[in-house]
């Protein structure tokens, strides 16, 4: 049987109490990154969902080929179009870079508004993203 430990100093001593400490570290670590270093406030895959309203906010994403709406359903499956309405960067990146290799030599442009919970719209887009394929 294990004895209780009684102190930090005591858990810290063995090569098990280090270990856990390290996995709760990281547990904390992992998702507060997340909310403090990241290129994209819409990307919530490690942080804490629960606590959060972005995962409310609702995107209407609009790709234009060649100046004409590009529908998205007979392009992309419907799991990246669900994505792409939580306004996920990178995906609406890679579909950009899909429309791009399918329609060489056009312009592919993304107009996108969010609508957060308290009612604010946020846009997004307007430029040609084969040619600068970061939004």
């Amino acid at each position: 049987m294990v004895a209780p430990v009684r102190s930090l100093r005591q858990l810290l001593a063995s090569w098990r109490g280090r270990f856990i400490a390290v996995f709760l570290a990281l547990q904390v670590a992992l998702p507060l990154g997340y909310y403090l270093v990241r290129r994209d406030r819409r990307d919530e895959r490690w942080a804490w969902r629960m606590f959060s309203p972005t995962r409310l906010d609702r995107c209407e994403p609009v790709f234009s080929v060649g100046g004409r709406p590009q529908p998205l359903g007979g392009e992309f499956h419907e799991a990246w179009i669900e994505i792409a309405r939580r306004g996920r960067r990178v995906v609406l990146e890679a579909m950009a870079a899909r429309l791009c290799a399918a329609h060489p030599g056009q312009d592919v442009r993304l107009a996108m508004t969010c609508t957060t919970l308290d009612g604010r719209r946020d846009a997004v887009g307007g430029f040609d993203l084969c040619q600068l394929p970061e939004l």
